[in-house]
């Protein structure tokens, strides 16, 4: 029976690795998890629920008494700065109440776990479940608060009451925190254990799992911003089955990009790398206010200038005038912002050219100065403020050298005094192991790849290292694709603001089309190359329209890198125009272009260029294949990997969700519901060819970490389904879906809201009859940024990172894996810099009958990471995943080159919190309605139409692409066919099923054809056959000579494919022996030839039968004729006996 509920989903049981393949050999690791020994802590601890309400004195309006006001301190604003604030004030409160109230808590503070909002676990009972306590703190005992502390208070407090009601009970040694989804209260004490010592001490930013030590500044270079050093840390239960199960800690060393200490002023002065004096001249150029003010926009600031108490708020923006140009009334009288601080505060402004910083409270508004701000410490960069220079500073220092790693984890270790000596920790009678865990990972053998020739076969050396290029010592090897790409006639080359001159750009040509040659793929000179000066979204969007109108197919276009990495990039306009226009695009930067036209590593650059644009033109770089090695370890003779792992017959599905950042304070003050959408992206594959992939992507729900929008889902698997049946004649048997972002506490959303969307596809094409059978379904959770790091046991100082690391291809799935989940680490990266992050792996669902098993999972994962095909080497996640993420980001950047960067989007008003449950609840419902009718409107302008970038569609040719335009008032430019294959596959399945096997024949017919136009001369007269065949009234008698004739031809073209495909198998053998004789390949050739006459007969045969029908509609329509006849002359003899009776 199908789960009703989250709760009532069951997670599949863990299954062991049964051994089944032999691996290269084992790998002895280390860990970042210390073991805890739980044999003396007490049996159970006693879970409170604290909370700290203030009241304070609010100051009436004019003519009224003030009045008594009660707020909740755990709530609050979401930013870093707040939550410090926040967490530093509980931690105090607590602190107070310990000392106020011994006779209660007694003396031992250590015997308490306080998570500096709302838990609170103890050793000792305090109470009995359900019963509450209270406790009131007087101001008098507020003295030693901090500074900043008190700011939070405010003026005007009365008193703190504090609310403590007991809970629950929670066992320490808990058997359900091992079963899969089961209770995580014990893990969650632990935590919160782990990080008392440094509430304590107050020597770190906290934030969840994550904490940074508040006197560690890095600095970076160019950038204002800094660096700090910090840990992550959690704890689990692992074990190889739930009776032998055991905590640890994982701790991992981290780094952030923090803002600094400063005044306002001087972080934009050096944001903007200029002296003091040059700061107001920068504001008069265009984009530098929208640049500073997405920097400066949810910063948490406080004021240095008024003479009594100091103010802190968040900023809104920045003012489009600057301060001198900015008035107020006062007192009748129109004030100028720089007179009124020389006045007021007696401060003359060195920078009355600059804008000021907006403070927004309710509908009102003030304006500071930016040099009368300063930037509170603590507060982490967000990602949307993240700029491609710091992006690349934080990954240099993020690197760390396995060799160095154990000695950061100890490191961070004892700042944060995890160890035996904590207090806290001996308490509680908890041990933490001084050595970091050891396990025996595997280490797999590779896939080879294959390419166009039959001996062409990239096979790993002895130690299982698969070693991929395509050029060597300045050299290209003679490798040619798989399927190379047809490369489109009509296309052009853009150069943009002069970046390269005219003569470098051919040079470019020349070198690329003979790199493309090479590998197989015919390309001719562009016969256009364009100059744009305008970079704007209007001009590109002209000038893509008149290449749509003149059938152009590919754009190259050289402009500069993606430095400034906002909406109006112009790399994410350029792309953008794919969605509008149905144009291919391919971005080369000038650095690049210089690479490809010099003397060194130019024959690398251009094959990487060329790696993607044969897989944008719908072409496959290689295949993924058993190796030799692995087959003769194992004892195989046949390609176990691409006839059963990735066979025909097996469908692989990558799902990733890219998410908008948080709401700002000024938009959940104003009651604004979060408008920016989560962007789910899906890529899946279409054929045997694991390089061939389609993708699309879709808008739902901001903030939603699962996709529960079904309808879009459910549509997206439909059509992927279809799409693989209408290629490979058959639905698969087997669904692998790979999903990203999902953490530990999702895995039932997971499976019950995409799981059920798949099934629910499953069930709508069961009821329509296209699908007899359902597959069966296998959801893998893949997370990237997953606590867990391992290092071989013997570290070779001094080498290089590949050296230090793990090899590509090594897996753990013992001792510290989930004790209850089938779940492996993975490492199928070669990794080049700092230390390998391995993805961890989770099975959430899986229907198949028997279970798959663990072993051959994993051999899937890792050949899927040689899925990507746009570089020569694996990527850390398996290709589908890693096309999903790209199409979710592709997504988001449209969304935002769009609605430049979120101005222009619609805006939603929460529910007024005035209002009764009932009320809220059905606004709510009516808000959430509107808001997917709106996302589901972007995302109809949005969605791609044409299978390109990194997915192609083997039965769409690029000039039968169809492609939206880009304003719905002018006329349709789409490229019109009215014969496509998928609509002839549709007629095909729709009207009668039994035509399937003669599809099958006509497919074979299309691929041999290389003309564009025979392909669609055939198709269009089959396709008009097939019509007039079944326009024809359903006389039985004339539907079984059809149906005969084509079940007579079924059966002739399946002999037929069948001596093809033996044929081709023969081949392959012969050929890799290196002994086929030249008469056996030409009398093979000659049976090929026949085979395919064969299928043109068959083609008659089924014309025939049209034939034959008509010739029998003809005759029944004689007949019916007669019929009549007959009836009308006994009707006449029946009139003459009534009239003429006899006597």
């Amino acid at each position: 029976m199908a789960a009703q509920t989250e709760e009532d989903i069951v997670l599949p049981q863990k299954l062991n690795n049964d051994n089944e393949f032999r691996p290269v050999g084992p790998v002895g690791v280390l860990i970042n998890a210390f073991e805890l020994n739980l044999k003396s802590a007490p049996d159970k601890v006693y879970q409170h629920e604290l909370r700290f309400e203030v009241e304070f004195l609010k100051s009436g309006k004019k003519g009224k008494e003030p009045q008594l006001e009660t707020r909740e301190l755990a709530r609050g604003p979401r930013n870093d700065e707040s939550k410090e604030t926040r967490r530093e004030l509980h931690w105090a409160l607590w602190q107070i109440l310990l000392e106020q109230n011994a006779e209660f808590f007694g003396t031992r503070k250590n015997e308490y776990s306080y998570d500096c909002a709302l838990l609170l676990y103890s050793i000792r009972r305090l109470m009995r479940n359900g019963e509450t306590r209270e406790f009131v703190i007087t101001p008098d005992s507020l003295g030693e608060l901090s500074e900043r502390s008190r700011s939070y208070l405010k003026s005007g407090c009365e008193r703190i009451k504090a609310f403590l009601m007991a809970t629950e009970e929670v066992e320490v040694r808990n058997a359900q925190v091992t079963e899969p989804g089961g209770d995580r209260s014990v893990c969650q004490f632990l935590e919160l254990l782990s990080t008392q010592r440094m509430h304590d001490r107050n020597e770190h930013f906290v934030f969840g799992n994550r904490m940074y030590e508040k006197n560690s500044v890095v600095a970076l270079q160019g950038d204002p911003r800094i660096c700090k050093d910090g840990m992550q840390k959690n704890v689990r239960f692992v074990g190889d089955n739930p009776g032998n199960s055991s905590a640890i800690i994982q701790l991992d060393a981290k780094k952030s990009a923090f803002f600094p200490a400063m005044t306002v002023v001087e972080f934009v002065g050096k944001f903007l790398n200029l002296n003091s004096g040059q700061i107001e001249h920068a504001f008069s150029q265009p984009g530098t206010i929208r640049m500073i003010n997405k920097q400066i926009k949810g910063l948490s600031v406080h004021t240095m200038h008024l003479q009594d108490t100091q103010m802190s708020f968040c900023a809104s923006g920045l003012t489009d005038r600057c301060a001198g140009d900015l008035t107020f009334m006062m007192e009748n009288h129109e004030m100028n912002l720089v007179h009124y601080y020389e006045q007021k505060y007696n401060r003359r402004l060195r920078f009355p050219r600059l804008p000021c910083v907006i403070h927004r409270r309710g509908s009102r508004e003030s304006f500071f100065p930016m040099e009368v701000l300063q930037i509170i410490d603590g507060q982490r960069v967000t990602l949307d403020k993240q700029t491609p220079k710091l992006t690349e500073q934080m990954i240099r220092k993020c690197q760390v050298l396995p060799f160095d790693l154990p000695r950061g984890i100890e490191t961070q270790r004892d700042m944060g005094m995890i160890q035996n000596a904590n207090p806290f920790f001996r308490a509680h009678e908890i041990r933490v192991e001084t050595n970091m865990m050891q396990a025996e990972a595997q280490h797999l053998y590779p896939p080879a790849l294959a390419f166009a020739a039959p001996n062409e076969q990239l096979e790993p050396n002895a130690r299982g290292v698969l070693d991929f290029r395509l050029a060597e010592r300045g050299q290209p090897i003679s490798r040619r694709y798989t399927v190379p790409c047809e490369f489109p006639k009509t296309w052009a080359v853009v150069i943009v603001q002069n970046v390269v001159r005219k003569e470098q750009c051919r040079q470019f040509c020349e070198n690329l089309i003979r790199c493309a040659q090479a590998r197989g793929v015919q390309m001719g000179m562009p016969p256009r190359v364009d100059q744009f000066d305008d970079t704007s979204l209007e001009h590109v969007r002209e000038q893509f329209s008149f290449f749509s109108k003149h059938r152009c197919q590919f754009v190259l276009f050289f402009a500069p890198g993606k430095e400034s990495a906002h909406a109006g990039d112009v790399h994410h306009v350029f792309k953008l125009q794919e969605v509008e226009h149905g144009v291919l695009t391919q971005h080369v930067s000038p650095k690049i272009m210089e690479k490809a036209t010099g003397r060194q590593g130019a024959i690398m650059v251009l094959d990487n260029i060329m790696l993607k644009m044969n897989l944008k033109m719908g072409g496959v770089n290689y295949d993924i294949c058993a190796a030799q090695a692995f087959k003769a370890a194992n004892g195989l003779r046949h390609d176990i990997v691409s006839e059963q792992w990735l066979g025909g017959k097996r469908m692989f599905f990558g799902l990733e969700l890219s998410h908008a950042p948080p709401q700002t304070l000024f938009e959940r003050r104003m009651g604004k519901a979060p408008a920016i959408p989560t962007i789910v992206g899906m890529a899946y594959t279409v054929s045997k060819h694991m390089l061939k992939l389609n993708g699309t992507y879709w808008m739902q729900q901001p903030r939603v970490t699962t996709v529960q929008m079904a309808t879009p889902m459910v549509n997206a698997v439909k059509e992927a389904l279809m799409t693989f049946n209408g290629l490979n004649g058959c639905f698969p048997e087997h669904i692998f879906v790979f999903r990203a972002g999902a953490s530990e506490g999702e895995y039932k959303k997971v499976a019950f809201w995409e799981g059920r969307a798949f099934e629910t596809a499953f069930a709508e094409l069961n009821k329509e009859r296209k699908m007899s059978k359902r597959p069966f379904l296998t959801i893998i959770v893949c997370q990237r940024n997953s606590n867990y790091r391992i290092i071989p046991k013997n570290v070779q100082q001094g080498g290089r990172a590949p050296e230090q690391n793990c090899q590509p291809g090594t897996v753990l799935d013992k001792r510290a894996m989930h004790s209850s989940l089938t779940e492996f680490l993975l490492v199928g990266h070669r990794t080049i810099q700092g230390t390998a992050q391995p993805l961890r792996c989770t099975v959430v669902m899986d229907t198949a009958e028997p279970r798959i098993k663990l072993s051959e999972l994993e051999q899937i994962s890792y050949a899927l990471c040689y899925q990507h095909g746009i570089c020569c080497s694996p990527t850390a996640v398996p290709g589908v995943l890693y096309s999903a993420g790209d199409l979710a980001t592709r997504g988001r950047n449209n969304w935002r080159t769009s609605t430049g960067d979120g101005d222009h989007i619609q805006q939603f008003d929460l529910p007024p919190l005035d209002q009764s449950d009932q009320v809220r609840a059905d606004m709510q419902a009516q808000l959430d309605e509107q808001r997917s009718q709106y996302f589901a409107q972007v995302t109809e302008e949005l969605r791609p139409t044409i299978p390109t970038k990194f997915w192609a569609n083997s039965f769409i040719d690029l000039k039968h692409t169809r492609a939206r335009v880009a304003d719905p008032g002018k006329e349709d430019n789409r490229v019109k066919n009215p014969y496509t294959a998928r609509e002839l596959k549709s007629c095909f399945r729709d009207s009668c099923s039994f035509l399937l096997p003669a599809l099958r024949g006509f497919h074979s017919i299309y691929s041999t054809h290389s003309n564009n136009d025979k392909k669609e001369t055939i198709f269009g007269q089959v396709r008009l056959k097939l019509v007039n065949i079944m326009s024809h009234g359903s006389n039985d008698s004339v539907l079984e000579v059809v149906k005969n004739k084509l079940l007579q031809a079924r059966e002739e073209s399946d002999k037929a494919h069948a001596e093809v495909e033996r044929l081709k198998r023969e081949l392959m053998e012969e050929k890799e022996k290196r002994k086929l004789p030249e008469q056996k390949l030409k009398y093979a050739q000659n049976e090929a030839d026949e085979a395919k006459t064969e299928l043109v007969l068959i083609r008659q045969q089924i014309s025939e039968g049209r034939a034959a029908r008509e010739k029998a509609e003809r005759e029944l329509s004689v007949l019916k004729q007669i019929l009549e006849d007959d009836t009308a002359r006994k009707a006449q003899e029946g009139t003459l006996r009534n009239l003429y009776p006899r006597k």
